[in-house]
């Protein structure tokens, strides 16, 4: 399984999002710290590929993602959210945890490594009911790395 380039560091845990916009917007600037690219860029990439289709894979779960020219590394980034927000997820539930992926214009094969390796990991329940306990980043750090 490919290894997740996540840090604690890039886990925001219940900010004061209420839609996906800014759901995106608060990803991209955790992105920005580790891929030299700004949020803003980062930002219009994602939202650019949700215009696309939603990223919403159910259960609760989205993973936006985008190949962006100028990042040199696959980044991640998380969030959770208190509260569901809408985004279009097949199975018509509100997401509440979005992990998000910017991956080099030319990676493909990286950028489908990386979402099958979390599409995987987030299709266990208990998983998925561990990253909505944890109180800190440090917990979905742990939910979201470490096995069963």
């Amino acid at each position: 399984m490919t290894t997740l380039p996540l840090t604690p560091q890039q886990v925001l845990i219940d900010p004061p999002v209420t839609d996906a916009g800014a759901v995106l917007d608060a990803l991209a600037a955790l992105l920005a710290e580790s891929t030299g690219q700004t949020a803003a860029v980062i930002a219009e990439a994602l939202k650019s590929r949700e215009e696309q289709g939603s990223t919403g894979i159910g259960h609760g779960v989205a993973l936006p993602h985008a190949r962006i020219d100028g990042v040199t590394e696959v980044a991640v980034a998380a969030l959770r959210s208190a509260q569901g927000i809408p985004f279009a997820a097949p199975d018509g539930l509100e997401v509440q945890v979005f992990i998000a992926v910017a991956v080099p214009k030319t990676a493909a094969t990286a950028h489908l490594e990386i979402l099958s390796t979390l599409a995987v990991r987030l299709a266990s329940e208990a998983v998925r009911a561990d990253l909505l306990k944890v109180h800190n980043a440090e917990g979905f750090f742990t939910a979201m790395t470490h096995s069963d």
